[in-house]
């Protein structure tokens, strides 16, 4: 095979993984993981059954490619573009506005993420720990740099600090989703900031 059939045959085979995958996204998201059979899926994709199969040998193999992607253009939304952020209050209010707007514009993807509990079983379980961890230790990293600039008292602890963020800034997709909820994502970043770093005292 010539390298230029080798890139068209690889390009197809992205394609079509892709495909499987955003397929994946609208069925999991209207059944839920257990209900969704991969027959769906390949309907939904347009192709056969079978091929699904030669990119993902399980239902909880392509569950996890899908998340695993999803994750990906998650945190590279998160990613500043031009000039990187320097404070904590800055690099936090970056961060929310990208998580309010990766939430409005990737809705199904995001009700699969957050609002499928029957996915999160056994058979899941160590691999969203594991997935739960990292986000929690970047943003403990997040504060211990603000500590270590001297932008965030040292006297609290960083996991209860850490686990304050990530709670209640998961806690809003369920109204952007599911209630509809046209928030600014700059307008709301900004006062989720000011909320967590100066709090709500008069």
């Amino acid at each position: 095979m010539s390298g230029k059939a080798e890139d068209r045959s690889s390009k197809k085979k992205k394609e079509k993984r892709q495909l499987i995958l955003e397929a994946a996204v609208q069925e999991f998201a209207r059944k839920g993981y257990h209900n969704t059979r991969m027959e769906e899926i390949a309907q939904t994709a347009g192709i056969g059954k079978g091929t699904i199969y030669e990119y993902f040998e399980s239902k909880l193999k392509l569950f996890q490619a899908m998340m695993e992607d999803s994750l990906k253009a998650y945190f590279i939304s998160l990613e500043e573009k031009g000039q990187k952020p320097v404070t904590m209050e800055q690099r936090l209010t970056k961060l929310v506005e990208a998580h309010i707007s990766f939430c409005q514009a990737n809705k199904e993807l995001t009700r699969v993420v957050f609002w499928d509990p029957e996915a999160f079983d056994s058979e899941l379980r160590d691999w969203t720990v594991s997935i739960r961890a990292e986000k929690l230790q970047r943003t403990a990293d997040l504060i211990r740099e603000g500590i270590d600039r001297g932008e965030v008292r040292s006297d609290l602890d960083i996991r209860i600090m850490s686990e304050v963020i990530l709670h209640t800034l998961g806690a809003f997709w369920y109204p952007l989703v599911v209630e509809g909820w046209d928030a600014d994502p700059a307008v709301m970043a900004r006062q989720y900031t000011e909320i967590i770093m100066n709090g709500i005292r008069k």
